[in-house]
């Protein structure tokens, strides 16, 4: 269960406790449990991390965690404060906006949560938005919403999956499909100066005007079938593959525009199963990369050289630099 707020989580030995990095913090959510990389410190446990947000802003930022598909809670220092109960186990995205998160839901549902009270609201102009009625999700019964994105100029991006990725300028009133279905994007990330880098299906795709046009490419790649993506400046890094069941999963580091190579320097450079959403991660010079059989690779210079950070932890859901 999540911890009431003021409760505390405990430090566990790891492989490399005596590595410190004092630049960023890197916070990992597994099946199980949150933890901050960085500190060696499981923050909270018998929970499952599906989505983490990080809020950027005037001060440190903030960041917000998706337990179990139905409660919200900020990571406050190295405990969790409870923020919103959902109730119904059926979220499955989380960004943060200027004055709250927006939430994805089952269905392809997109809600928004006040930060200052007000609770949970849906965004009825989503459910409203032309074609949802021809969306159909190959891994499940009901379109998801795989990811979400809000651009520093405000901007919102939704990944349907499978139904193309809409933007919204207006914080939700009125929405333009930007990337058609057939192109089945599977994570949609913002970067900064209007940059928002996406992996799908087709290959790897960015936008510079801070979401509205693409260009895509598979220049470097050993297959185009991508799944997790990240960006740092005009750098890119992308996991792909031979497919959804694929036996070789690979990451790639590129710059905007330029052709990918896969990333070595210690990294395998091949893994027997897909890099999944949301395990990619990026910031300024950092990367970092998690696995479904729990372990947990991170970079300090751009993607030239990887180690482990952590023995294995479980499942990772989700890596997210605050």
């Amino acid at each position: 269960m999540m911890p009431p707020c003021g409760s505390r989580g405990h430090r566990r030995p790891h492989a490399s406790a005596s590595v410190v990095y004092d630049r960023v913090v890197l916070l990992l959510g597994t099946t199980h449990h949150l933890e901050d990389l960085d500190r060696q410190f499981t923050i909270a446990e018998d929970l499952s991390v599906g989505a983490i947000a990080v809020a950027g802003g005037a001060g440190a930022p903030s960041a917000y965690v998706l337990a179990d598909g139905d409660r919200i809670a900020r990571v406050d220092e190295l405990e969790l404060a409870p923020v919103a109960v959902l109730g119904n186990g059926k979220a499955q995205s989380l960004a943060a906006t200027g004055g709250g998160l927006l939430v994805g839901l089952e269905g392809a549902q997109l809600a928004q949560l006040s930060l200052t009270g007000g609770g949970l609201s849906p965004v009825e102009s989503f459910a409203a938005v032309p074609g949802r009625a021809t969306w159909e999700n190959p891994a499940a019964a009901t379109p998801d919403l795989r990811s979400l994105a809000v651009t520093p100029t405000g901007t919102w991006l939704v990944n349907v999956h499978v139904g193309g990725v809409w933007r919204s300028t207006d914080t939700g009133r009125t929405w333009t499909n930007v990337v058609p279905p057939d192109d089945d994007v599977h994570e949609v990330v913002a970067g900064g100066a209007g940059v928002v880098v996406a992996a799908a299906a087709r290959g790897f795709g960015w936008s510079v005007d801070d979401g509205m046009t693409w260009q895509w490419t598979t220049d470097g790649l050993h297959a185009p079938y991508c799944r997790a993506v990240a960006g740092a400046g005009d750098r890119a890094f992308v996991t792909a593959s031979t497919g959804p069941r694929s036996r070789d999963g690979r990451v790639f580091a590129g710059r905007l525009g330029g052709s990918f190579t896969v990333c070595r320097g210690g990294l395998p450079e091949s893994f027997p199963y897909n890099l999944d959403t949301g395990t990619l991660a990026a910031s300024g010079d950092e990367v970092a990369v998690g696995t479904p059989d729990g372990l947990v690779w991170r970079s300090r210079d751009g993607g030239e050289s990887f180690g482990t950070v952590t023995e294995r932890v479980g499942h990772v859901r989700v890596l997210r630099f605050g």
